[in-house]
Order: structure tokens, then C-alpha cells, then sequence
């Protein structure tokens, strides 16, 4: 029996990459009457940082995060899809694959949409992929997406 598909985490760190997702996410979510959660985790040291200048205290920078989670989500989307679909905001502190699989874990979602770096080698290696730890651990299943950027620029570097 196919399992209903009721949220969609979409992972964001405001790259130019995420609008991929947002746009799968969106689709996926318009297809399934489903809500998406758009998640941004902040490092713990950028939370101390932020939350250290003066009148700034930590609803001012979940004000923020939320605010520009859904100015990137929308300015993505180029058509009315947006408005059909539900999407709320969720910030999580610490590194981003685990932040991303307690998100999942705390909204119960039954999807995660995200978009790899597509690094590779030495700094795949050294690094790790947040994409990769984050299909390993989930709760739920994870479709990546492969962004055109990255294919671009890879094949730019292969000619």
C-alpha cells in the first residue's frame, strides 16, 4: 500500500542550490496535498555570535532566519505553485545533518527534499556530505537532488 506523503522537510543554507529542492519540494507537495517545512540549521557558534550583539536577542534572529526562509523559498519559484502549498519555517542549532534529522524527527516528516554540493574527492573526503549523513540517518526517506549548477561546472571541467 503506497504511503501518504503529509510533510516535506526542505533543508536550506540559502545557496543558489536550494531553489532546486524547492522547486521537487513543491511539486511533490502540490501532487500530494502535502505541507513542506523549510529548515535552516545555524552552528552553534553563529548562534552564540548572533545572539551577542547588542538588541539582539534570539527571537530577533529566528525573526530573520524565518523571514528570509521564506523570501528564498518564494523568490525560487517562479510561478503561482507557491501559493497552493503550506510551508512553514523551523530553525535548528548545531551541525546541519544533525539538525536536519531532529527537524525530520521532530515534525515527523515523511519526506526529506534536499540538494548535494556535489563535492568530490579531497574535499568530499575531509569534509563529508551533509546529503550523505543525512540519507544514512533519516527517519524517513530522502530524495536528493543533483542540481544543474553542479553539473554544469563538472562537465565544464572534464572538456
Amino acid at each position: 500500500m503506497p504511503k501518504k506523503i503529509n510533510l516535506i522537510l526542505v533543508p536550506t543554507d540559502f545557496s543558489g542550490l536550494s531553489c532546486e529542492a524547492f522547486s521537487w519540494a513543491t511539486l511533490l507537495a502540490q501532487e500530494f496535498k502535502a505541507k513542506i517545512v523549510i529548515v535552516h540549521v545555524i552552528s552553534e557558534w553563529a548562534a552564540v555570535d548572533l545572539t551577542a550583539q547588542p538588541g539582539n536577542p534570539w527571537e530577533r534572529v529566528l525573526e530573520r532566519e524565518d523571514n528570509a526562509m521564506i523570501e528564498s523559498f518564494q523568490s525560487c519559484l517562479q510561478s503561482d505553485i507557491e501559493q497552493t502549498v503550506e510551508a512553514q519555517t523551523l530553525v535548528e542549532v548545531g551541525p546541519a545533518a544533525e539538525g536536519i534529522i531532529e527537524a525530520a524527527k521532530e515534525k515527523d516528516a515523511d519526506l526529506i527534499v534536499m540538494t548535494t554540493h556535489g563535492r568530490t574527492g579531497l574535499s568530499h573526503a575531509l569534509m563529508g556530505s551533509v546529503a550523505e549523513k543525512v540519507v544514512r540517518q533519516a527517519p524517513c526517506p530522502v530524495l536528493t537532488i543533483r542540481p544543474k549548477g553542479v553539473q554544469l561546472v563538472e562537465n565544464m571541467s572534464h572538456q
